[in-house]
Parts: structure tokens; C-alpha cells; sequence
């Protein structure tokens, strides 16, 4: 069974107009100038997205059209297209007579992947990270008691071989992401809720995140950590599936405040205690890996 799908970003057009001026011999209207349009519209869309997220035009700032075609040497109509699709995002706003201006912070779609994706590379400091990590510890934990409850004998199949493949990963540490992203999407789509499996991407790009800055003992202890999850939701247990889940995320938050589990001005979160069951499984597995 293939794994849950995570929402889909905005579609763009890319079949309009071109992007750079077309080369000697090629007309406007042809393949080759759609297929370099649909390129230069993504590297406008990437180059002003992270712009505005790394504060180079803060809110109220106007954007110029004319400036970003003459900066990026790209045709208004390719502008055009990636103000739109930051205007989906909540990041700009277009005001008829007035000009395309930056919207407050406030505003913004931080649970689109694109937005994430700009704000976790461009925020590597503890306060933002932290804020991710809370999102996860509220959401993540009741995910993997309602998919212990509803999971079907299939799901329950995927998510074993989730786990197998973390296990197989052999120190290849994109292997080890993309099976530890698998395992999560997969109790996304156990829930059976449309609502919370709109959550993937967005859990999705805070694992590739946090994973890929780890020690390697990381692996081992998250590996005994997720196994308790597994074990759970095959058992149908959503009390102990959401201890397990707990302490997964506890373990991801340490990763992030260090050994003084205090940063950025926060005391580290309170974490609610495992079941007796699942206390007992998680130190006998500990002891043998």
C-alpha cells in the first residue's frame, strides 16, 4: 500500500507567457520558451519568497515589478506569476492603483510547505525550532492513538515496514529520513481523518529538518523510541501509542534546547509520563541496542 499523500502545494501556470526573452530563432509562443518560463517563474518565486522571510523587505515594503524583472533578468509575466502564488501564500497583497505590498508576518500560510521550507532554512535559531517542535507535541501524540484505534491490518503492515526500512537504513542518513518520514505519514493517513492527514508536509519538512542535523546515536535511540510506537498501534493501545509518541517528540525536542533543556528564555516542556507497560518495553529494548 502505497504511503499517505501530503497536501499539494498551489499549482502554478506555467503554460502562459515566456520567461526570459526568447533566443535568436525561437519563437515566443514555442515549447522551449514555456518549459524556461515554468524554471525562472520557480527561481523568482524562491529567490522573493526567502527574501521576505529573511526580512530584505519587511512588511508594508512596496514591490516593484520592474525592478525584480530587471534584477532577475526575467519578463513581467513571470513576476507576475510568482507575486500570485505569494499572494496564495499570505505573503504579499495586491492593492488595484496602489502596487504589491508585504504583508505582516501575521498573515502568512505557515503551514504550507513553502513557507516552512523558507522559514526552517532561514531560522536556524532554538526559538523557532522550538515552535515547530510544539506544534508536533500537540498534534503528533493524539495522531498516534487514533491511528491505534482505527488503523487497518494493512496500515499496520505499512507501518512495520516503515520501521524496517529506518532500521535497514545502514547509516545512510537520506535512507533513514525518507523511511522516518514514511512511518509518520503513514499514521496520517491511519487516523482515517482528511483534516489531520493535511498535517503530512508540514511534519514532513520538520523530520528532514531535525534529522539531517543529528548525532548518529540519534538513530539508535529513535529507532527503540518509533518501535514502541509501532508495537503499540499493532496492539491497538492509543494510551500507550500516545506515551510512545510523547516520548519520541521529547526525545527530538531535547535534540534542539541541548543538555540544559532550557533556551531561548523557555523552560523545556513538561513531559507526560509513559505507561508502566511501555516503560518496561522501552528500557529493555534500550538495554539491548
Amino acid at each position: 500500500m502505497a504511503g499517505p499523500v501530503g497536501p499539494r502545494e498551489p499549482q502554478v501556470n506555467t503554460g502562459g507567457e515566456e520567461g526570459r526573452r526568447p533566443p535568436a530563432g525561437r519563437g515566443r509562443g514555442g515549447a522551449a520558451s514555456t518549459s524556461v518560463e515554468g524554471g525562472q517563474h520557480e527561481i523568482v518565486l524562491d529567490r522573493v519568497g526567502r527574501g521576505i522571510v529573511a526580512g530584505l523587505y519587511e512588511p508594508g515594503t512596496p514591490l516593484d515589478p520592474a525592478a525584480l524583472e530587471r534584477d532577475l533578468d526575467v519578463s513581467r509575466p513571470v513576476v507576475r506569476e510568482a507575486l500570485r502564488v505569494l499572494d496564495t501564500l499570505g505573503m504579499v497583497r495586491a492593492w488595484p492603483k496602489r502596487g504589491t505590498f508585504v504583508r505582516p508576518r501575521s498573515d502568512w500560510n505557515w503551514l504550507h510547505p513553502l513557507v516552512l521550507s523558507w522559514s526552517q532554512d532561514q531560522h536556524r535559531d532554538v526559538e523557532f525550532l522550538q515552535a515547530v517542535a510544539q506544534m508536533r507535541e500537540i498534534v503528533e501524540p493524539h495522531v498516534a492513538a487514533i491511528a491505534a484505534s482505527h488503523r487497518t491490518e494493512a496500515e499496520a503492515l505499512e507501518l512495520g515496514a516503515a520501521l524496517g526500512a529506518m532500521e535497514s537504513a545502514d547509516w545512510d542518513i537520506e535512507r533513514f529520513i525518507d523511511a522516518d518520514v514514511r512511518f509518520h505519514h503513514v499514521l496520517l493517513w491511519a487516523t482515517h481523518n482528511e483534516l489531520l492527514a493535511q498535517m503530512a508536509s508540514v511534519i514532513e519538512s520538520a523530520i528532514r529538518n531535525h534529522d539531517r542535523g543529528v548525532s548518529a546515536q540519534h538513530w539508535v535511540e529513535s529507532l527503540v523510541l518509533h518501535r514502541e510506537v509501532a508495537d503499540a498501534v499493532a496492539r491497538r493501545s492509543p494510551e500507550d501509542a500516545e506515551a510512545a509518541m510523547r516520548q519520541v517528540l521529547a526525545q527530538a525536542l531535547s535534540d534542539i534546547v541541548g543538555a540544559d533543556g532550557v533556551a531561548a528564555g523557555r523552560s523545556a516542556p513538561v513531559k507526560r509520563a509513559p505507561s508502566s507497560r511501555s516503560t518496561t518495553r522501552a528500557t529493555g529494548r534500550r538495554a539491548r541496542a
